[in-house]
């Protein structure tokens, strides 16, 4: 069964339009492009993309090393640019997302 970042990565996917048809349909990671199996993926929520006039959904899934790195790199700029993170990080719903989707993928 595929692992859950419980809310979706807030952090910058690929434009679907320079992915595999196996990246679209969550069976490749939509970074490294490596095959994923059920036991391996981790699901990165359902995102839309307009194709044509018509708005589509798609559900990406990642590899746990990237998965682990892009949430990573997303608290990161986050963290420096939010003045309630500098306050108190515990406060910000933002921040807080990120850190559980951070330690969910390393799971």
């Amino acid at each position: 069964m595929a692992t859950t970042t419980g809310d979706s990565v807030a952090a910058e996917l690929p434009h679907i339009g320079t992915l595999t048809q196996a990246q679209v349909r969550g069976g490749a990671c939509v970074w490294c492009a490596v095959m994923l199996r059920t036991t391996t993926a981790i699901d990165l929520g359902p995102r839309e993309a307009e194709f044509h006039g018509t708005v589509a959904r798609w559900f990406p899934r990642g590899c746990r090393s990237c998965t682990v790195q892009s949430a990573y790199l997303a608290l990161l700029g986050h963290a420096q640019c939010c003045d309630q993170c500098e306050d108190d990080p515990a406060r910000c719903e933002a921040g807080r997302r990120l850190r559980r989707a951070v330690r969910e993928a390393r799971r």
